[in-house]
């Protein structure tokens, strides 16, 4: 099931797409032509707000510098994993932020809910929901 809602556009920007779908002589809907667009568009904002060449790791939509430790506590302890030339390690092999939880905790969970994170240079640990707000605000996010 596909939900939709409504957005208003300018009438040049809806007269600019009509003309389109008429030119085009295909059978996508305004609706569909004008969902196409704005997906185009944001791949294309994303692809331009990433860093040409990032020294860290992509987590989902948050840039992670090298350097940047991740942190799981659990009853058995600790446990460190860190960002280094561009991917995350744990007891010395590259994972996914999913696979450090389950390296860690022997179980699958959400790694948004339990890992913290400390960037370079800092002191305090901050919870990965914290940092995908932080650096949302920083302008550092990607999708």
């Amino acid at each position: 099931m596909s939900y939709r809602g409504s957005l208003e556009v300018s009438l040049p920007t809806l007269r600019a797409l009509l003309d389109y779908q008429a030119e085009q002589a295909n059978d996508l809907s305004l609706t569909d032509l004008a969902d196409i667009a704005i997906l185009e568009w944001l791949q294309r904002q994303r692809a331009t707000n990433r860093p040409t060449d990032p020294k860290g790791y992509f987590w989902k939509t948050v840039f992670l510098p090298d350097g940047t430790r991740l942190r799981i506590s659990s009853c058995h302890g600790k446990h460190f994993a860190e960002v280094v030339c561009g991917e995350l390690i744990y007891d010395t092999r590259a994972v996914s932020p999913n696979q450090f939880v389950l390296a860690s905790l022997g179980n699958t969970g959400n790694a948004w809910k339990v890992i913290q994170v400390q960037l370079p240079g800092d002191t305090d640990w901050t919870p990965a929901p914290r940092c995908h707000g932080a650096c949302a605000a920083d302008g550092q996010t990607q999708g």
